[in-house]
């Protein structure tokens, strides 16, 4: 009884300073996301765990990505996102090691004029994109098709392993309201999860390019590092005379 009401009177505070800080109409918005967020983690920890449970028993879902994408790229499949937002790069950490066939998903931040896998530059031409927009939303190129937003987010799912396909559910709900809560998220993501170093995004890690450059430049910073102790050496062997 006593540790009900605690958590009552808790709670009423709590909204009381959000009230004073936020103002009431932001407070109950901050709510509301704070709630739908709550369910959308639980939901997220409820089909991780039906994954491991899945690959260890019960075996369901595709095997392979259809239509194909490895090899020959027969279909291409490509994710423009924001390489600075920290959820962003979170979130497709957690989905590559999920897809299907990793190798048939290219992801690239729009910020990257000089990836070496996907021309921006060139998907924006061809959709007509508005470069602002990418600011805004994630987009997704499946085949010949675009996705924004929530419904990019649903079509990456369906790149995945069972039981994430099972988000196209999510379809169900209408799309004003799935979009307006991902633009909510969207707008706040820098102010609730952070930034990041460009040349830190995950996708950079995921090109062999990155390790073979990375080799090249560590190789070629030893031979500048090694240079200059010699000279080093030379000026203490050697000391000018004045």
């Amino acid at each position: 009884m006593w540790l009900t009401l605690s958590f009552a009177l808790l709670c009423v505070v709590g909204f009381v300073i959000l009230v004073m800080k936020r103002g009431h109409v932001q407070a109950w918005t901050d709510i509301f996301v704070f709630s739908i967020l709550s369910v959308l983690a639980i939901i997220g920890s409820s089909l991780e765990l039906l994954r491991i449970v899945n690959s260890y028993t019960l075996k369901l879902g595709r095997k392979k990505l259809f239509p194909p994408g490895s090899g020959p790229r027969k279909h291409r499949r490509i994710v423009v996102f924001d390489g600075i937002c920290v959820l962003c790069n979170r979130f497709g950490a957690f989905v590559h090691g999920r897809l299907l066939d990793p190798s048939a998903v290219d992801w690239v931040p729009f910020q990257d004029k000089e990836n070496e896998h996907v021309d921006v530059d060139a998907v924006v031409k061809e959709f007509d994109i508005n470069p602002a927009h990418l600011q805004d939303r994630i987009c997704v190129v499946s085949g010949k098709k675009m996705y924004w937003g929530a419904d990019a987010v649903i079509e990456i799912c369906q790149w995945c392993k069972w039981p994430y396909p099972l988000a196209a559910l999510g379809l169900l709900v209408p799309h004003a309201f799935r979009d307006s809560l991902y633009c909510t998220v969207a707008q706040e993501r820098y102010k609730w999860f952070g930034t990041q170093p460009l040349d830190q995004n995950f996708a950079k890690y995921l090109c062999p390019y990155f390790y073979i450059n990375k080799k090249a430049f560590e190789k070629k910073e030893k031979g500048k590092m090694d240079k200059l102790k010699g000279k080093e050496a030379d000026k203490n062997l050697y000391p000018s005379k004045k």
